[in-house]
């Protein structure tokens, strides 16, 4: 394989990548962004509304940590909570100063981007701060390894531009490569957005926890030959959301929290999974009698006016509308500092868990991207300048070791990544039980079964497929393992087998490592 060494590595170029990047090269390390496909693009960061949650104002901040801790269902990791609080107003600062195009209302920063990708702005903003520091970054590389030894750390992948093996090794590495909810049927992420970064830091000895929660948006746009595109909670609170039989939803189900498409994104995804799903009913946000003043609420909502209003038909008619997956809340462990478990590894954003707990408040994803990516860059850089130059044959010997040597064949890979995202909508997703959880983990099972005895590659076909697809595999294995062990209902993970919360069994986090013989060994550590 090409070898390629530099002292910070960082996989993933979203805001929690892009922000580590520049962290660690204004300490004068040589440092390299790797992204699955163009640097900055495909990721959640543009994918997204550019909401961020963050004040100055001492009423404000003590608003969003409460406002956090509630919508985490008493299990977030205070420490990181407290960090997200004290330091999103510093990093949202710095975006402008650094230009971002963003206005500033009521506790939150709104990047102007192009609807409905204005996370676009932020991207571009990292992006030009990276190009002035020096940042250097490598593209189109699938990362399927990562392997730490002797203050060594290394990852091999395949790269689409060249159609080789590459080996890139550091003194530290820094994981952000975003979550898993692509693994679900309705999401409304990048479609490659599988949770390779939770796989990668597993096999590498790292902990992860929390795996069971995943936050599905209540309010996606359902029309047909329509992406499932996020409807501002502002809007939908403006709105009327209805039944065919134009039954209100919200008076139907109880829900009483407002905006309900950012306070109620659990409850509310289980009142619409059962109307649309369970009831064969379809829900529609009725916004035709909307005045002006209320199509500008906020910027997000004033943002989509003409996408919503004029080409989607809503000044009209109602929208039909359902769930999507939007967001997990698991991921790999950290402390404050963005550390792993394991040495030289660090991590940030969308991929790690803790934070957010059993629910995610809405505007806390991309400060989170901002705050712990400054972080964890920092941490690595320091850790690289703590280590000496090592001879890293071994660890290159390993991931020549792990290096894959078939693939299956397109159409099957095709095939059964369609398979694997309705068995996780199906019996994964927002309304969960025993029977459904054994159910889906049975049919992955036989999923990695169908590629692992597959070898109808043709000679030069690129394995990428078939690589993504046993990872997508793996951490959706763990998903419903962790929704299987906790037997209770907490934020976005509901049993029906077991609807209420329990406090006095369930407060605290399941984590998993892998054992000495390629085991899962899961524990369960309770809040103080």
């Amino acid at each position: 394989m090409e070898h390629i060494s530099y002292d910070v590595l960082i996989l993933g170029s979203g805001a929690a990548g892009l922000r580590a990047a520049i962290s660690a090269r204004e300490a004068g390390l040589e440092v390299c962004v790797v992204s699955k496909g163009s640097p900055g693009k495909s990721s959640c960061t543009s994918f997204s509304a550019g909401v961020m949650a963050g004040s100055v104002h001492a009423a404000s901040l003590n608003a969003h940590r409460e406002s956090t801790l509630w919508a985490g269902r008493e299990i977030n990791q205070e420490e990181l909570v407290q960090v997200l609080v004290e330091e999103a107003p510093v990093r949202l600062d710095e975006l402008k100063k650094w230009g971002i195009h963003a206005d500033f209302q009521k506790g939150y920063l709104y990047a102007k981007g192009r609807p409905p990708v204005q996370g676009e702005a932020i991207v571009a903003c990292l992006l030009e701060k990276n190009r002035q520091v020096g940042t250097q970054f490598t593209g189109n590389l699938l990362v399927t390894d990562l392997v730490t030894q002797d203050q060594v750390a290394g990852i091999s992948g395949y790269s689409r531009t060249s159609g080789t093996w590459v080996a890139i090794t550091a003194k530290a590495v820094v994981l952000a490569t975003g979550g898993s909810a692509a693994l679900y049927l309705r999401n409304d992420n990048p479609k490659r957005m599988l949770g390779e970064g939770c796989k990668l830091a597993l096999e590498a000895g790292a902990v992860l926890q929390d795996m069971e929660f995943v936050q599905f948006y209540p309010l996606c746009l359902a029309e047909p030959g329509l992406p499932a595109l996020v409807v501002p909670p502002g809007l939908a609170d403006c709105g009327r959301l209805i039944n065919e039989g134009s039954e209100d939803v919200l008076e139907k189900y109880g829900i009483e929290e407002r905006p309900a498409g950012q306070r109620a994104r659990d409850s509310l995804s289980q009142a619409l999974f059962k109307e649309i799903y369970r009831n064969g009913q379809t829900v529609f946000l009725d916004l035709t009698n909307l005045s002006e003043e209320k199509w500008h609420i906020d910027p997000f909502s004033a943002s989509m006016i003409s996408l919503l209003r004029e080409r989607c038909g809503a000044k009209n008619r109602p929208l039909r509308v359902a769930p999507a997956s939007h967001h997990t809340m698991g991921g790999i462990e950290i402390d404050r500092t963005g550390a792993t478990t394991v040495a030289g590894l660090f991590a940030a954003g969308e991929v790690t868990g803790g934070l957010h707990g059993a629910n995610r408040m809405g505007g806390n994803a991309l400060s989170e991207t901002l705050v712990f990516g400054a972080r964890a860059g920092s941490s690595a850089a320091d850790c690289a300048m703590g280590r000496i130059d090592r001879d890293p044959s071994s660890v290159l010997s390993r991931l020549a070791e792990r290096r894959l040597k078939k693939g299956a064949a397109e159409p099957l890979v095709t095939s059964l990544r369609k398979t694997l995202r309705q068995v996780m909508w199906e019996d994964g997703g927002i309304m969960r039980n025993r029977e459904g959880l054994v159910r889906a983990a049975d049919a992955l099972r036989e999923i990695r079964e169908e590629v692992a005895g597959s070898s109808r590659r043709q000679e030069g076909e690129e394995p990428t497929g078939t690589l993504e697809l046993l990872s997508a595999a793996r951490v959706a294995g763990l998903i419903l393992d962790a929704a299987l062990r906790r037997q209770e209902s907490r934020g976005a993970h509901f049993r029906e087998d077991f609807p209420e919360r329990d406090d006095g069994q369930w407060r605290g986090h399941l984590q998993v490592r892998v054992g000495p013989n390629g085991e899962d060994v899961w524990n369960f550590q309770p809040k103080p």
